[in-house]
């Protein structure tokens, strides 16, 4: 591993691009995929397997949005007002304007008077995600109060301290958790926030200065195999010992998904950096450009999808999950590209 000169930005950015693309497209997966793992009793043993396939390979999609996120916020130095302006409109009014409309549409609030509806739909916001892919927003937000004070740090720090770092949220958090899991005890040393996503962010910027050899490159992509067979295995190990679905596996910091995030990162770069086509690099660009709106209006298209019965409990149910996925995006797509061009809303979906 080498780290990589500042010689080639533009490189850079299309890999970055290449990873927003993929993990996007993995979080509609999920989304998809996911109402089948609920029904452990109701649905085939061939369609809830195929459902946990396809949930435990796309569960990197989180980490790597994170990872990603960390690696263009990282290393840039501002000024802290410079910093919240910037996130005021790209992250805080989208997800304000987005949290409202989801509270409107799910509860209608048509009992209400305004005054009772506005404070109902305050103390929705503050209390709770609006809806459930929502709660990534809450989680980013905690993160970016921390962001300029991790700038300094980075400002000062070799990349050993900040590798320090990482190590401490990876013994702390998902290695940690694993014994306590395993062994049935509980570790009373607890480092709470900094133990959670804010790790990703860190190791993100550092895999993202790193160029990687080819022997590295095929090591992550048999690690990615290797711990999505076992979170699919152990998943449904779990479950059957339960006689229900249990998704102990699939949360975004045990420490199988964690090294799966690492290996696909790794992969992932390396990919989206040996794209040579004009045509992909438009593509990918204009694809991560909207990604972040896509994620917001994707819950939408998907339940009017499920209301026209278009849903991953279709036969056969191996085939139509990356279908049903590729619709949802490609919609999705479709209405991002149309609000991001009504000057009233373009601020919604930046």
């Amino acid at each position: 591993m080498t780290e990589q000169t500042p010689s080639s930005p533009a490189k850079n950015i299309l890999w970055v691009d290449f990873i927003r693309s993929i993990s996007i497209f993995l979080v509609i997966v999920i989304h998809t995929a996911g109402p089948l793992l609920y029904q452990w009793e109701d649905i085939s043993i061939s369609n809830w397997m195929a459902g946990n396939f396809y949930n435990a390979f796309a569960r990197v999609s989180v980490p790597l949005m994170f990872m990603v996120s960390g690696y263009l916020l990282l290393g840039k130095q501002e000024s802290i007002s410079a910093f919240y302006l910037k996130r005021f409109r790209k992250v805080i009014i989208p997800f304000l304007v987005w949290s409202v409309f989801y509270l409107v549409w799910e509860n209608g609030y048509g009992n209400y008077t305004f005054f009772n509806a506005i404070k109902a739909v305050i103390y929705s916001i503050i209390t709770t995600p609006a809806s459930f892919h929502m709660w990534f927003l809450y989680e980013l937000l905690a993160i970016y109060l921390f962001v300029p004070l991790i700038r300094v740090f980075i400002a000062s720090a070799e990349d050993i301290h900040l590798w320090y770092f990482a190590g401490i949220w990876f013994l702390f958090g998902p290695v940690v958790e694993m014994i306590q899991h395993v062994l049935n005890i509980s570790v009373a040393i607890n480092l709470g926030f900094f133990t959670s996503y804010i790790g990703f962010f860190v190791i993100g910027y550092l895999l993202g200065k790193l160029d990687f050899s080819n022997k590295i490159i095929w090591i992550s992509g048999l690690a990615y195999l290797v711990l999505g067979g076992y979170t699919i295995y152990a998943t449904y190990t779990l479950s059957a010992n339960a006689g229900d679905y249990v998704q102990y596996y699939y949360w975004y910091t045990r420490i199988n998904i964690v090294l799966m995030s690492f290996s696909a990162f790794v992969l992932l770069k390396k990919w989206g950096e040996m794209i040579t086509s004009p045509f992909a690099e438009r593509w990918f660009k204009s694809f991560a450009k909207a990604s972040f709106g896509i994620y917001l209006v994707h819950v939408l298209v998907l339940v009017y999808l499920k209301r026209m019965s278009i849903t991953a409990f279709l036969e056969p149910t191996i085939f139509i999950i990356p279908a049903v996925s590729l619709l949802i995006m490609l919609i999705s797509w479709g209405l991002v590209a149309i609000i991001q061009r009504i000057p009233i809303l373009r601020e919604t979906t930046p």
